[in-house]
């Protein structure tokens, strides 16, 4: 996955999503958020099972592909 947006906008997401993000779990991968830039847009996307956010921001998408980081 490759994309290109600008830094603000991808901070302003992330803080965003980061909300739903628990500190700690027992399912290691309801610590990362997904980020998704396979449908032609840029989708950021946390989950704790209980609350779920997601955000779109502007930007290029180079290489489609998703990936989930911590």
């Amino acid at each position: 996955m490759k994309i290109i947006c600008k830094k603000s906008n991808l901070v302003k997401a992330v803080s965003t999503v980061s909300k739903a993000v628990p500190s700690k779990t027992t399912m290691p991968i309801l610590e990362c958020i997904l980020i998704d830039a396979s449908k032609g847009i840029i989708k950021l996307t946390a989950n704790d099972t209980e609350l779920g956010i997601d955000t779109i921001i502007e930007g290029n998408i180079v290489e489609k592909g998703i990936v989930a980081l911590d």
